[in-house]
């Protein structure tokens, strides 16, 4: 499909009968060009919305209206006048549209008491220039009205999922339709829970919930979820199958999102939330007790209709005893999702006893037959594709054998591409180790150098709350250096002869760089981010004459590997 032009973009956001719709929703989840085209001009529209229609008529809008012809009159001719034939055209509208069983009048007829006998004749004559402000006055009063009484529009670009942090796999659940509104309202001690919008597939429930203090205001840090406020989905059978977690995101709404670890074999699923308490300690609100539980119900039959699952094949075993298999490739109207098993040999295994082999990453890519980047994971190029939503690891049912996905917000439905496999990192027992004078750091540096890992150590002081993490000294080791291996789940500590080890946290600025898929560093500190890296370690409250800096684990970098597959373009099945 060829890009849209701005025309062709605003037809496509304003018309919502437009041909192929559902294939443009498509189109845009793969093209970043027409993704940020969609995004700038639903903005503009967002922002004449907002200009044009306030959220409700003021209460006196009416009164006002109504006011100005309070004291004009009007004499009838023996033709009819303007505003007569408006009133015969007003009873045609009534009598095609008689009140509704309800006893609602239909919006067309909500106008007509405008129109009245009683409103509009009276029996002296008044100058034409009333008459014109009068029909204008009641111009005003019939597009007002038409306005409030059908704002699509405005309903749909002030959507809770329109918000200037766009996310598209709820972007294209909007498009086709599927997003729920179970219009739940929970009031108590003075507090309102609300939710009005939800979106669910297979593998990923999404819930966009508010909550307004007794001033009307929404509230962003009170609701906090722990053991006493949960939010659990359920499948068909009532059987729970995953829980709803707050991830930020942004400030109008509480973003709950659930990952879940298998896709759901049910056409709906339930989301109960128990609710017992609001408060959040971290920030010095106090706790509040009280009920804002509720239930609601979502359909998933149309979502399981829009989810397809493509299996793969194809496995490969490194030099260093990891086994890479790739296993599912599933398509939802919320994004792709990835899965893919690994399992480390013996010999691998060992150097990661206990639970160090659960942490463990894959370093991967996608390239189109020109051998672009479509995305990446866990690459240290800058800057790289990056549309991956989440990643979840499980351990599998023996010690070695990991269950990860990957899902993204967009992979290619038609046209080759290859998945290139570019290493992988893994948590292993590390014993390397320098010793140091702390004192004589900033004129006589320390280098600490094991497995292609290199630091700089440049200074040590003792620093006092509140420049801390906590409400202890810490000794701050200040260093820069270049990292082969990942920071990340990598352990150290600092100990003094015959004394406590002290753990260390780590605090500053670092940077990625690479000029290969397969090559790299992690930079910790230096001039350009602002100042060296720290090892903080808390409770060493004195500068002690010797210091011994040990990395007890180190997550260690796997690139010795070489394997691509092509990703298959067998037609895909519906799960169901």
């Amino acid at each position: 499909m060829q890009c849209l032009s701005p025309a062709n973009m605003e037809d496509y956001i304003l018309n919502a009968k437009l041909p192929d719709k559902q294939r443009t929703a498509e189109h845009l989840a793969g093209c970043p060009r027409c993704l940020a085209l969609y995004l700038a001009q639903s903005e503009e529209q967002a922002r004449w919305s907002q200009d044009l229609y306030t959220d409700a008529l003021p209460d006196a809008f009416t009164a006002q209206v109504m006011a100005l012809l309070e004291d004009e009159e009007i004499e009838p001719s023996t033709p009819k006048a303007p505003l007569q034939q408006a009133d015969d055209e007003n009873n045609k509208i009534a009598a095609a549209n008689p009140v509704q069983a309800d006893g609602e009048k239909p919006a067309a007829q909500a106008v007509s008491p405008a129109f009245s006998d009683a409103a509009a004749f009276r029996k002296n004559r008044f100058p034409a220039w009333k008459v014109a402000i009068g029909a204008a006055s009641l111009l005003v009063l019939l597009f007002s009205v038409a306005v409030y009484s059908v704002p699509t529009l405005a309903e749909a670009l002030r959507s809770l999922f329109g918000q200037e942090h766009a996310d598209i796999g709820l972007l294209r659940a909007q498009e086709l339709g599927l997003v729920e509104h179970p219009n739940i309202r929970v009031t108590d001690r003075g507090y309102t829970l609300k939710i009005d919008e939800a979106v669910a597939d297979p593998t990923r429930v999404v819930v966009a919930l508010q909550l307004f203090g007794p001033s009307g205001q929404h509230d962003r840090e009170r609701l906090v979820l722990s053991e006493e406020n949960t939010i659990t989905i359920k499948d068909g059978q009532g059987k729970p199958a995953g829980s709803l977690h707050d991830i930020g995101y942004t400030n109008d709404f509480y973003y709950l999102v659930a990952h879940l670890p298998e896709p759901l074999q049910t056409d709906h699923i339930t989301i109960e939330g128990r609710l017992t308490q609001l408060g959040n300690n971290m920030r010095g609100i106090p706790v509040l007790s009280g009920d804002w539980s509720f239930n609601f119900s979502i359909d998933l039959t149309e979502a399981n209709k829009k989810t397809t699952v493509l299996p793969l094949s194809g496995s490969y075993t490194s030099p260093d005893g990891m086994t890479v298999r790739l296993k599912r490739l599933t398509r939802m109207v919320q994004g792709v999702r990835l899965e893919i098993d690994t399992e480390l040999s013996a010999d691998a295994l060992a150097r990661s006893p206990g639970e160090l082999w659960k942490e463990q990453g894959l370093r991967f890519h996608f390239e189109n037959a020109a051998g672009e980047e479509i995305h990446s994971v866990n690459t240290r190029i800058n800057p790289h594709m990056d549309s991956l939503m989440t990643q979840l690891h499980l351990p599998g049912d023996k010690p070695g054998l990991m269950h990860s996905s990957y899902t993204f917000k967009s992979l290619p439905a038609d046209g080759p591409y290859t998945f290139v496999f570019d290493g992988y990192f893994v948590s292993e027992r590390d014993g390397a180790s320098v010793s140091f004078e702390p004192a004589k750091l900033k004129t006589q540096p320390v280098v600490f150098q094991s497995d292609g890992d290199e630091l700089l150590l440049q200074d040590f002081t003792v620093e006092s709350p509140p420049n801390t993490n906590g409400d202890k000294p810490e000794g701050s080791l200040q260093l820069s250096g270049l990292l082969r291996n990942e920071n990340q789940n990598s352990q150290w500590i600092l100990t003094a002869p015959g004394g406590q080890p002290y753990p260390i946290t780590m605090r500053g600025v670092l940077t990625w760089s690479a000029t290969g898929w397969q090559d790299g560093y992690v930079r910790l500190g230096g001039p350009d981010l602002g100042g060296l890296f720290e090892f903080r370690a808390s409770g060493l409250a004195a500068i002690p004459e010797q210091l011994q800096l040990t990395r007890t684990v180190v997550s260690r970098m796997y690139t010795n590997v070489a394997w691509s597959v092509p990703m298959p373009e067998t037609e895909a099945f519906h799960a169901r």
